[in-house]
């Protein structure tokens, strides 16, 4: 029996899909906020009823999204399938959200802070053109699906749609034996502010 599990912190609520059998058997979403690192793992035990001995093969959400949540998602599927020597395999957000909208020609899109959206041509369910950053206002008028397109006019596509989606996509990969290296998609680097007493202490002279 095979048991693949799929994990999506690619937004602010976590997202988990269960295939047995190459049949897609449960899904869920949790609230993660700004707590993926502690809600990661008890929701995994909870959908896998705490077998995570049962798992064959894990499937990830790379990004872009959430730079905590993607840190956090990778890693965990990271470890958890060296842990268990399976295999593990990763799907670009975006090419999660081609898969669950199923349309011909349009632009995939995923909140990516400060206001933006990724942004990525899709025809025929394959990448047009590269990953970027795209102002809401650049996006009426033209068919969109993806998490907050229903917002513009197109096809909304949450989080629990998208790891089923992804969960989908990824199940032949898990025919093959081969190793895959998967890493996070990132749009852009995260900003990091340094701390009000370390700027202080930057600016206090020498003793």
């Amino acid at each position: 029996m095979t048991t693949i599990l799929a994990i999506d912190t690619a937004s602010n609520e976590i997202a988990l899909a269960v295939a047995v059998d190459g049949v897609i058997t449960s899904s869920a979403t949790i609230d993660g906020g700004h707590d993926h690192s502690r809600l990661l793992l008890p929701a995994i035990d909870a959908i896998l009823h705490r077998d995570r001995h049962a798992l064959t093969g894990i499937a990830v959400v790379r990004g872009p999204g959430s730079y905590a949540g993607l840190r956090v998602g990778v890693a965990t599927a990271q470890g958890l399938a060296l842990a268990a020597g399976i295999p593990l395999r990763g799907i670009s957000t975006l090419e999660a959200v081609a898969a669950a909208a199923g349309l011909p020609s349009f632009i995939a899109i995923h909140p990516a802070g400060r206001g933006e959206f990724a942004a990525q041509e899709f025809a025929d369910g394959e990448p047009a053109g590269p990953i970027r950053a795209v102002q809401p206002e650049a996006l009426r008028r033209v068919a969109l699906a993806g998490e907050g397109a229903g917002a513009l006019g197109g096809l909304e596509i949450g989080p629990e749609t998208r790891v089923r989606a992804a969960l989908g996509a990824l199940l032949p990969a898990f025919e093959t034996a081969s190793a895959e290296a998967v890493d996070a998609i990132y749009l852009r680097e995260p900003n990091i502010t340094v701390p009000r007493t370390s700027r202080e202490a930057l600016k206090s002279p020498a003793n």
